[in-house]
């Protein structure tokens, strides 16, 4: 009965040892699996804001290509109705310039000089003299028109060449300064798309890095989740030898310690002894 009660007492420890280690197992790797929980809703949530701020960022390229095409569009348009306004002025500056040419020509031939010819006295009357014979008409043998009028029309056309030169050379000079223009807002549109794509670049680095946490989060809670049903499955085949155990552990010592008592009164009684 001893050796009985003792067995009982050491397996009595060893159920309350290995229940109280299990029972710690498992609330560690309770403990565990929270903690890798609360982590990936931590990363899940970073990943999804991540998510988010790539899709802004390809929104602005999108959006910034849209301007920087419609700027190249306008530019295009701009460049083809200088072209067209370039052309037209300078074969209008070369017909005027033909026409003066034809004109010079002309009045050479008849003996006028444009440029030299000295302008007749104005007439003053005198009491008694006669005024001067009237100017050369159609009728005289070379004909050289109203000389003041050819000096006239060839002023006239030489200020409209010259006003037709001077736009062509503000034309110039706009058409320049708004291919410029142009080709610095192109740079600053490009260089704000290659911004936004090295950041998109960042992001989906930093979305990849955390995903593959996500995944060793996952495998690690889960590493954990079988650790806890084994240690509950432990639990479970240990219980009922150890709640059969420990519910009648006193009252097994308490009647093991009367039949000892019983036994110890019968030997006794056997050498003679005797109880009142």
């Amino acid at each position: 009965l001893q050796q009985e009660e003792d067995e009982d007492l050491k397996i009595k420890e060893g159920c309350e040892s290995d229940r109280a280690a299990d029972t710690r197992d498992a609330i560690k790797a309770s403990r565990a699996m929270d903690e890798h929980t609360e982590a990936i809703e931590v990363l899940v949530e970073k990943i999804a804001q991540l998510t988010k701020e790539i899709e802004a960022k390809e929104a602005q390229i999108v959006e910034i290509e849209a301007q920087l095409k419609e700027a190249a569009e306008d530019r295009k348009k701009e460049n083809e109705e200088y072209v067209v306004a370039k052309k037209d002025d300078e074969d209008a500056a070369a017909l005027i310039q033909e026409a003066s040419k034809t004109l010079e020509e002309f009045y050479t031939a008849n003996g006028l000089n444009l440029l030299q010819r000295k302008q007749a006295a104005p007439f003053e009357s005198t009491a008694g003299e006669a005024p001067p014979p009237p100017p050369a008409t159609w009728e005289g043998p070379n004909y050289g028109g109203a000389e003041g009028e050819s000096n006239g029309i060839m002023s006239i056309l030489a200020l409209v060449k010259e006003d037709i030169e001077a736009d062509i050379a503000k034309a110039d000079s706009d058409e320049q300064e708004a291919q410029s223009s142009f080709e610095k807002e192109k740079g600053e549109l490009e260089a704000s798309i290659t911004a936004a794509e090295a950041t998109i670049s960042q992001y989906e680095g930093e979305q990849a890095a955390e995903e593959k946490t996500v995944v060793d989060k996952t495998g690690e809670r889960a590493t954990e989740t079988t650790a806890l049903e084994g240690t509950m499955k432990q639990i479970e085949s240990l219980k009922p030898g150890c709640d059969f155990l420990l519910i009648n552990y006193e009252a097994r010592v308490q009647k093991r310690q009367l039949d000892m008592d019983g036994l110890q009164k019968a030997k006794a009684i056997l050498q003679g002894g005797r109880f009142d």
